[in-house]
């Protein structure tokens, strides 16, 4: 179930719809009922480069993987 931002080509304004099917994606404007709507694209984007991070277990704030000499001590 996407969520995805639009933005209404008549009166500029901007929505994010969440919908299951393609017969539920947003045909009109909530605002003015224009039914031109541009398709932005998804509503989150995943932080790329955080998400590598985690993934390889190396420390957010230096970067360095595995131990960290920044992480404090206990």
């Amino acid at each position: 179930m996407p969520i995805l931002n639009y933005k209404c080509r008549e009166c500029g304004k901007e929505f994010a719809k969440i919908f299951f099917t393609e017969s539920n994606a947003p045909r009109e404007c909530p605002v003015c009922r224009a039914t031109g709507l541009e398709e932005l694209g998804p509503a989150f984007k995943p932080d790329r480069e955080l998400l590598g991070r985690i993934m390889r277990g190396s420390c957010e704030t230096c970067g360095e993987e595995g131990a960290c000499s920044a992480a404090p001590s206990s």
